[in-house]
């Protein structure tokens, strides 16, 4: 394929969002005395409109949560959010875009209340033509409009496009939009690895540059 574009997903594949998340919502639902299992939590992954941590622990507690510990919860991962790092090859395969004059997009599920703040913070607002967020489609993923607004945006074919995922619900999006899907789980989303995966890599640092045209930069 010529490649036209690359479509990032955020949370969980530009940056480990998703496993912080899990741990303080794990936590408060121990000091509710209730568990939250990893292979339960995973199923929510890459989806839009998820409830919030106070809706998840009222449904499973059958009473309302305790807002002292809802409140301390979200302090936590405040706190978390302001420390997380690029996972290790994201900058490469931005790099390598950019050096061929290919276009970078993110489609993600969060709303860009979330989304441009952590790439501003990781110095990356700027590396991306387009960010689509949930706040800019109808429906979020596994349906396929984030992508294909996305596209739209850079103004390419889908078909001409790779999506870099991480979750089972974001590769069903991606391809759902007609792109080329490239999986790369995180410690979450490996328990629950999508069949229809164009490919599946560990990281990101494994990218296949010359298979889609890319010339891997030194940096």
């Amino acid at each position: 394929m010529t490649l036209a574009a690359i479509v990032f997903d955020f949370d969980g594949t530009i940056a480990d969002t998703e496993w912080p998340v899990y741990v303080v919502a794990r936590d408060a639902f121990r000091a509710h005395g209730l568990e939250l299992e990893l292979r339960e939590w995973v199923g929510c992954i890459g989806l839009a409109d998820n409830m919030t941590l106070a809706e998840m622990i009222e449904e499973a507690l059958g009473a309302p949560a305790d807002p002292e510990i809802v409140a301390g919860a979200a302090r936590r991962r405040e706190d978390w959010n302001d420390r997380m790092e690029i996972f290790p090859g994201v900058r490469e395969v931005i790099a390598a875009a950019e050096a061929a004059d290919v276009p970078l997009a993110v489609a993600s599920s969060s709303p860009l209340s979330w989304v441009e703040p952590h790439l501003r913070r990781l110095g990356l607002i700027e590396r991306f033509v387009a960010v689509r967020t949930r706040d800019h489609v109808d429906r979020g993923k596994p349906a396929p409009d984030l992508f294909l607004a996305a596209a739209a945006a850079l103004d390419v074919d889908p078909a001409a496009a790779v999506a870099i995922e991480d979750s089972r619900h974001g590769c069903a999006a991606a391809k759902a939009a007609g792109m080329t899907c490239v999986v790369v789980p995180n410690q979450i989303t490996a328990l629950d690895r999508p069949d229809e995966a164009d490919l599946v890599l560990e990281s990101l640092v494994d990218f296949p540059f010359d298979r889609f045209g890319l010339a891997a930069q030194v940096s």
